[in-house]
């Protein structure tokens, strides 16, 4: 695959993560493989009627989307993740790709998720400021969620028409519905997660019935211990 195809990688980097061209250029590393990663989606809380109020202002709907996935791709990469895709006004990214230690690959999904957490609040204070004609109220646009560790099956799966590097599996499915139960600016964990770096920051226990779940108890992480 792309031996004899010019390929402009800076081009190909604007449409899927860098990373994931390094991936799919490696024979060995594009293989299908049982993988230990931890996986994070986040969406964009009452996004939808922010579109419903700026409905004539599509042009300032979409330069807050280009404010956030940038601020989540550096966010993300900071922290060695990988972006897989992004979902509307949503993200779904993994940790661990080129890591083992469980504990370094949770932590570095939830530091991720901290700092966009932060950072969104900045977009929304800049963006409202210099790029909204009427006044709005952001209060209940937040960033939320969820984020769950295990193994899943990484690699590329391959169908007539496309390919595509990516990773399923119960687990990703399990951190999807974390991010839907998760409510205003919460990040929402497993405790699988809490098992690894529980101790490494402050989090609400939080009891919930989960869709095809049943009740489980999950975890709001609010911020880091401090020293």
């Amino acid at each position: 695959m792309g031996k004899d195809i010019e390929i402009d990688k800076y081009d190909l980097t604007k449409h899927f993560d860098s990373k994931i061209l390094n991936i799919l250029m490696d024979p060995q590393q594009r293989k299908l493989k049982n993988k230990y990663l931890a996986i994070a989606f986040w969406d964009l809380s009452g996004f939808t009627d922010l579109c419903n109020n700026l409905i004539d202002e599509p042009f300032a709907i979409t330069e807050l989307l280009e404010l956030y996935f940038q601020e989540a791709n550096d966010i993300i990469h900071k922290y060695e993740g990988i972006i897989d895709k992004f979902i509307g006004d949503g993200v779904m990214a993994y940790f661990g790709y080129s890591s083992n230690e469980k504990e370094e690959i949770a932590s570095q999904a939830i530091n991720a998720a901290l700092d966009l957490r932060e950072k969104f609040k900045e977009i929304k204070e800049s963006w409202s400021d210099k790029l909204v004609t009427k006044s709005i109220n952001l209060d209940d646009v937040t960033l939320i969620c969820g984020i769950h560790i295990g193994n899943v099956l990484f690699g590329l799966l391959e169908t007539k028409s496309r390919n595509q590097i990516t990773l399923v599996g119960s687990n990703v499915n399990f951190a999807n519905r974390l991010e839907g139960i998760a409510e205003t600016n919460q990040i929402i964990v497993s405790k699988e997660i809490i098992d690894l770096v529980g101790n490494k920051y402050n989090f609400d226990a939080i009891t919930h019935d989960i869709y095809s779940y049943g009740k489980i108890e999950v975890f709001n992480i609010k911020e880091k211990k401090s020293n």
